[in-house]
């Protein structure tokens, strides 16, 4: 047996590992949170002043016993226990049970085990934030080295949308490193500081709405709590109007059709074959995209300037005609041999290579997230379309899964059940994502949908006494569990965070920091 100062240091060190682990390698992250419980074991039996004592456990229990935040922990677990009870797909539900069993044991070790303070805790975010810039790094090199490289396929071992949530953290803590000036040297403020640009500067390149989204909500959640002054609400108003008015323009911009657009328009092309006008309506840069093509003339012209045939697909996968058509209607010209015609080298490369509008080869950021998700929605309104679309294919998703809730309210589908019935309400109502193996993309939905209103209600119960329990002490969250938690919870919203291990371990891992008595 070693003494209980050995185990603790070794804590220290799993916790560390685990931390870089966990945006990096599932099945090292999986050795790491089981290495931990075994530690957590062993130091039970820890030796004390020469003798081996029990006195560890009795601790363990007293902190499992005062702690609120635990409950609400194997309270989901074990609710997800009992929805097996009246689930008729068990293999279906102790995949999920197995999957979610972290859940369970990270927390009972943490919130048992002291909290990690001072520089022990420096030390341990700083491997962790380490960790995931280094990853962020590789992510970039793939990005821009990688011809065709979807930017979902950047973050090489886990998903790019919970390795984006990992930045936000890591930007956060570099943010307090940079602001602490009495106990952080220069250097290190610099580098923090750095390393937080870099980072937001990704979360950038790889179009994460929903990081941005979770950059906003703690950037102003922390400052009306830590720094309620007037001119930090008069920033954040202006800031809240300019982020308004730009992202307004750009709308504008793209819907700002020409004054004769719905007018009588030409019948014929130069070479006077006949042009097919649809009048569907459908808009992107400031233009119908299906009027003014002529199919004929689209075929001959770009099988002239490409060795891609006129029917195949790009290099992402969608088919050369309704790029080619989209990326004309962008530079303003029509869709026949007169269009093909005035385009660059580089811009049939662009087309071949499945860019679909000149807007999204450009700098201008904003834009281009304006306009994927402004195109998104035209093709949505026009024709329904749902795949490939990330906003229409969370309606869809999000709207089987609230029929699920509809049919079981009380007790919810059963955990083995709950995402087969959505399935089959996807298929039923004949969704293009019929027949895929998609989840709800929301927590809230599916931890609803499989132990329905009732067990929602006792863990949201559960919840909110440990967070009166927390007010009641009148102490300040720590600005980094506080931007943590509003992490997790807006994460919630448009992810299934908890049903991958790295969704779960950031949704258990940052307690390790809370205060002695939180």
């Amino acid at each position: 047996m070693f003494s209980a100062k050995v185990h603790r240091y070794v804590y220290l060190v799993l916790l560390s590992l685990l931390g870089g682990t966990m945006v990096c390698s599932t099945w090292a992250a999986n050795l790491m949170w089981v290495l931990l419980g075994v530690n957590w074991l062993l130091e039970g039996w820890s030796k004390q002043d020469g003798s081996t004592q029990r006195s560890d456990w009795r601790t363990k229990w007293d902190r499992a016993r005062r702690s609120r935040v635990l409950r609400v922990y194997l309270a989901f677990f074990l609710l997800l226990l009992a929805g097996m009870l009246w689930s008729s797909n068990l293999q279906a539900g102790w995949s999920i049970l197995r999957v979610s069993l972290p859940l369970a044991i990270v927390p009972l070790v943490i919130l048992t085990s002291a909290p990690v303070t001072g520089r022990a805790r420096d030390s341990v975010l700083g491997f962790y934030g380490c960790a995931v810039l280094v990853v962020s790094v590789i992510a970039a090199i793939r990005l821009f080295t990688i011809p065709f490289l979807p930017y979902r396929e950047a973050v090489p071992y886990i998903s790019h949308i919970r390795f984006a949530l990992n930045c936000c953290l890591v930007i956060c803590f570099c943010v307090e490193q940079a602001w602490r000036r009495r106990t952080t040297s220069k250097t290190l403020s610099l580098v923090s500081l750095a390393a937080a640009l870099w980072l937001l500067a990704f979360l950038v390149l790889i179009r994460s709405f929903t990081a941005i989204a979770v950059l906003t909500a703690i950037s102003l959640v922390v400052t009306l709590v830590y720094r309620r002054r007037w001119w930090t609400i008069a920033i954040w108003v202006a800031a809240i109007a300019g982020i308004t008015t730009a992202v307004a323009v750009e709308v504008y911009r793209y819907y700002d059709l020409p004054t004769d657009a719905d007018g009588p328009l030409p019948t014929h092309t130069a070479n006077g074959r006949p042009y097919v006008h649809a009048r569907d309506g459908m808009v992107e840069n400031g233009n119908y995209v299906n009027n003014y093509v002529c199919q004929e003339e689209l075929r001959s012209q770009w099988e002239q300037r490409s060795a891609l045939p006129y029917d195949g697909p790009t290099a992402t996968g969608f088919g050369v005609q309704p790029t080619l058509i989209r990326y004309l209607n962008g530079l303003g010209l029509t869709k026949d041999s007169a269009g093909v015609a005035m385009l660059t080298d580089q811009q049939v490369e662009a087309i071949e290579r499945g860019v679909a509008n000149p807007v999204y080869e450009e700098h201008n950021q904003l834009r281009k997230m304006v306009y994927v998700l402004l195109i998104e929605r035209e093709y949505h309104r026009h024709f329904q379309a749902v795949a490939g679309f990330t906003i229409a294919q969370r309606l869809e998703l999000w709207q089987a899964t609230m029929q699920v809730i509809a049919d079981h309210p009380l007790f919810g589908a059963g955990t083995g059940d709950a995402i087969d019935e959505m399935h089959a309400r996807l298929a039923a109502d004949n969704s293009e994502l019929s027949g895929t193996t998609k989840c709800s993309h929301n927590q809230y939905l599916t931890t609803t949908s499989m132990i329905g209103t009732a067990g929602l209600a006792v863990i949201v119960i559960l919840a909110a006494l440990a967070l009166a329990a927390l007010l009641k002490q009148r102490r300040r969250i720590p600005p980094l569990m506080l931007a943590w938690g509003i992490t997790i919870l807006i994460s919630f919203i448009t992810e299934d965070t908890l049903d991958t291990l790295a969704g779960i371990l950031l949704s258990t891992w940052f307690l390790a920091f809370r205060r002695d008595k939180d």
